[in-house]
């Protein structure tokens, strides 16, 4: 079968041109260092890529998340430490307190550090984090969370709502607990009526004790504060406990994030060794389609006459 000199030219230039395409492909893929440049040259490929790189970043948004979450905690156990420390002084002042032997101005020396250190607890209980959020309102975050009643009893203002953060498919972990539940209240018995003292109550009770020199409200107070204490310790132990599993987490979160790295380097990045080879294979090739072509090309009639 003869073949014009038009078809001859056609199908030499398309090869070529095929020829150009696979070298620059391989050249693209070798800058990239990727296998699949474009989803049409591997669609089945792709889709497995595009579905590793999907769960990666799920896995980098639940970091991010525990980040966050460890920031909060951290900054939430500093204040509870804060706070705890203050509330070992006052247990300290009150074993002085409760001694017979203690003068009226030494009474009112304690009761007077005890007021300052009341005040400073309120400051720690309606502590903001950097965004201006409330750290124990609950979920109630724009909402100061101990305040003034109007008649001089620290109230408790927030919710009891508890904040939790996604860190993986099928778990979430609490945040922040409510205030209500650090700076903790207590039931006093009043004449057979239980009735229910916030822990900023039960510091104002034991100041004003002090002063009276009341030993049976010092010996009451003593004992509320020991189990106002408690609790603030039981806030401790949990945030500690929190702040661990936000750890492991985290670490768990790190070995999942590396096997799809792994994963995703396997299906996606380029065989340097192989990619250089084919590329030398195929420029070789075109290399010799030109020159072929170019000699070809130049002959006539003329040269095949002489």
């Amino acid at each position: 079968m003869k073949l014009s000199t038009s078809a001859f030219y056609d199908r030499t230039i398309n090869q070529l041109s095929t020829q150009h395409k696979s070298v620059a492909d391989l050249q693209a893929k070798l800058a990239s260092g990727k296998e699949v440049l474009r989803p049409s040259d591997a669609p089945d490929k792709s889709a497995v890529i595009l579905r590793i790189k999907s769960a990666l970043e799920q896995q980098n948004s639940f970091e991010r998340n525990l980040n966050s979450v460890l920031d909060r905690m951290s900054r939430e156990e500093i204040v509870m430490q804060a706070s705890s420390d203050l509330m070992q002084r006052v247990i300290t002042l009150g074993v002085q307190a409760s001694s017979e032997a203690l003068p009226p101005e030494g009474r009112e020396l304690i009761a007077i550090e005890i007021s300052t250190i009341r005040d400073e607890l309120l400051q720690l209980a309606n502590h903001k984090d950097p965004n201006g959020h409330y750290t124990f309102a609950g979920s109630k975050i724009n909402t100061k969370p101990f305040v003034d009643d109007g008649t001089g009893n620290i109230v408790y203002a927030g919710d009891n709502g508890r904040v939790t953060v996604n860190v993986s498919e099928h778990r979430e972990i609490t945040v922040k607990k409510p205030g209500s539940e650090v700076f903790t209240a207590v039931i006093r018995d009043e004449a057979g009526v239980d009735t229910r003292k916030s822990f900023f109550d039960v510091l104002q009770d034991f100041e004003t004790a002090i002063r009276a020199d009341d030993s049976d409200g010092i010996a009451l107070g003593f004992s509320e504060l020991t189990d106002i204490n408690e609790g603030l310790a039981q806030s401790l132990t949990d945030i500690g406990s929190r702040v661990a599993s936000v750890e492991s987490q985290r670490n768990i979160i790190e070995d999942t994030k590396v096997r799809y790295q792994t994963l995703l380097s396997q299906e996606e990045d380029l065989d340097y060794a192989t990619a250089v080879t084919q590329l030398s294979q195929e420029m070789l090739a075109l290399e010799s389609a030109q020159a072929s072509f170019a000699k070809i090309s130049q002959l006539s009639l003329f040269n095949y006459l002489r």
